[in-house]
């Protein structure tokens, strides 16, 4: 099968999370391999790793059996890619962090049962609008969702948990659409370098989204200093 006709297709997120098992499966008998040959060339037993018991590890050291208590999923990059967040996505109750970046999404879907998620990596897909992220309102603290065709910063308003947020490369004409991020008021973190908003002239962007985002300490990853956000306000017409 050539590349451009498994491109063609698309992957759906019951077979993405079969073959993201099987990856994490491997990795782990990988470590558990590895151990076992240090060991038989004289290694201590206090010497092995936590990960190296052949079992699936979570980011915090916890054992998962399957996707329902996994934490963090990651579907990112898949051949043929993922075109649609479906209905399986729910069946990961205990995740924290999932990753569908570098995929062919065009639509947000619905992740309400998703009660315990923080990061959602979105990075890298044809998403238009962001939007159905209502029902994380109480958990999502991360959305990275750079390089995808955004115009608008609708839908993010009840993200009251929301503290970093990547929109970078997309196509935000307007800075005034940043204004919408001041009911995100834990956002701390932010980039949105790349957009339309910044080709005239990107320092008086930068400034005007200081502004209009009077939570920012950091942008583009530059920290937001007291003097600049004192000299942006002091800009304001």
């Amino acid at each position: 099968v050539s590349f451009a006709k498994a491109m063609s297709k698309s992957t759906k997120c019951k077979d993405a999370l079969k073959k993201w098992m099987e990856r994490e499966k491997a990795k782990a008998e990988m470590k558990a391999k590895e151990w076992a040959e240090k060991k038989a060339a004289g290694a201590p037993d206090e010497d092995m790793p936590e990960d190296a018991d052949g079992k699936l590890h979570n980011p915090d050291g916890t054992v998962f059996t399957g996707p329902k208590d996994a934490k963090k999923v990651s579907l990112i990059n898949m051949v043929p890619p993922i075109s649609k967040m479906d209905a399986k996505l729910n069946d990961l109750p205990k995740c924290e962090h999932l990753a569908l970046s570098t995929n062919s999404i065009s639509a947000i879907g619905n992740l309400s049962a998703l009660r315990e998620l923080k990061i959602l990596s979105l990075g890298r897909n044809n998403i238009k609008a962001i939007s159905k992220l209502d029902g994380l309102g109480d958990t999502l603290q991360q959305l990275w969702i750079s390089y995808n065709s955004i115009e608008k910063l609708d839908g993010l308003s009840n993200l009251r948990k929301l503290r970093v947020f990547y929109i970078a490369q997309n196509n935000i004409a307007d800075v005034n659409e940043f204004g919408k991020l001041a009911a995100n008021k834990a956002l701390e973190e932010m980039t949105a370098v790349g957009n339309p908003c910044y080709d005239a002239d990107p320092d008086a962007t930068r400034a005007a989204i200081i502004r209009l985002v009077p939570t920012l300490k950091s942008l583009d990853a530059k920290r937001v200093t007291v003097e600049e956000r004192e000299e942006a306000e002091s800009k304001q017409e």
